[in-house]
């Protein structure tokens, strides 16, 4: 026995073996779907699936919802099957229906967030990191010492067990509130009031922050997620640091479904249309360049809504 295994042992190549292992890890890990930073891509198995990503939903911490702080939504505008639209997408927004471009999506409950943190001056800590249907940034449950619960945006730092404040002399740490007054100069804040008392407006969506410029007597100035600069009173409310998930930019659908799914309806352009369909519609073709590749400053597009 002890024969056979040496003359085996002489005849095997290291180098040999070496290689055949190489190349089965990489043909293994060129089946396993790419993952980065809270974002999976998906394998190629058909044409839906090619270049589309999904989020990984690691930093949840349950999928338990606390079900006193949720609620139905009724939607609205919804249209028969055997009826045209009745009224154009774009103006029934302009007209201050929440409109949405709506149509399909699955049943969800909506979460009551607490946007104008008015729980002054009482520690809360963080029970779970959540998942909200409504919006592309995750929530947190937070507990306060009275003990009840509120639901606040979840922001990049936060985990289970943190303690959270609002109030006037917090402290300047991640999740704290305070007035754009007492924030120094050069932070990152989110979930900025408009107004004093109307609640937070401005920075809520995933990843974004503004950051706070400069001072007066009455204004602060405050750069905007778009870059814009504008100045807010210095009474409003304001969150510290940046909204989490910030690589919900970085997911691709993938297919018209999914749009579909999250309620979204097609809208079609005017210009696109027929002159009988539509006042922008009709024309003899559409303008085409031979090339744009040699071009370095492209041309200014007429005004003009589409």
């Amino acid at each position: 026995m002890n024969s056979l295994f040496e003359r085996l042992a002489a005849n095997v190549d290291p180098a040999g073996v070496l290689a055949f292992y190489l190349k089965l890890v990489q043909r293994r890990a060129r089946g396993k779907p790419q993952t980065t930073s809270g974002v999976r891509v998906r394998k190629p198995k058909n044409n839906a699936l090619r270049n589309s990503s999904v989020a990984t939903f690691e930093e949840l911490t349950t999928k338990q919802r606390y079900e006193p702080l949720c609620h139905m939504y009724r939607r609205r505008f919804a249209r028969p099957r055997h009826k045209p639209i009745m009224m154009a997408t774009r103006t029934a927004r302009e007209s201050g229906h929440n409109y949405k471009l709506s149509g399909g999506n699955y049943a969800k409950k909506y979460r009551v967030i607490d946007f104008g943190r008015t729980k002054r001056d009482m520690f809360g800590k963080i029970q779970t990191i959540e998942y909200d249907p409504y919006r592309n940034a995750r929530i947190c449950l937070v507990k306060y010492e009275d003990g009840e619960m509120r639901y606040i945006l979840h922001a990049v730092g936060y985990f289970v067990g943190q303690e959270v404040i609002s109030s006037d002399d917090a402290p300047i740490f991640v999740g704290n509130a305070m007035p754009l007054d007492k924030v120094p100069l050069g932070t990152m804040v989110h979930n900025i009031e408009m107004q004093p008392g109307f609640g937070g407006q401005i920075a809520r969506a995933a990843g974004s922050s503004a950051t706070v410029l400069s001072r007066d007597q009455r204004y602060v100035t405050v750069q905007m997620p778009s870059r814009e600069v504008r100045l807010i009173k210095k009474e409003s409310w304001c969150t510290i640091g940046k909204v989490g998930r910030p690589e919900a930019q970085l997911i691709k659908l993938g297919k018209a479904g999914k749009k579909r799914h999250l309620g979204f309806t097609p809208h079609v352009r005017g210009s696109a249309k027929n002159a009988c369909d539509h006042a922008h519609g009709g024309g003899e073709g559409r303008r085409t360049q031979y090339s744009d590749r040699m071009i370095l400053i492209h041309r200014k597009k007429k005004s003009g809504r589409a």
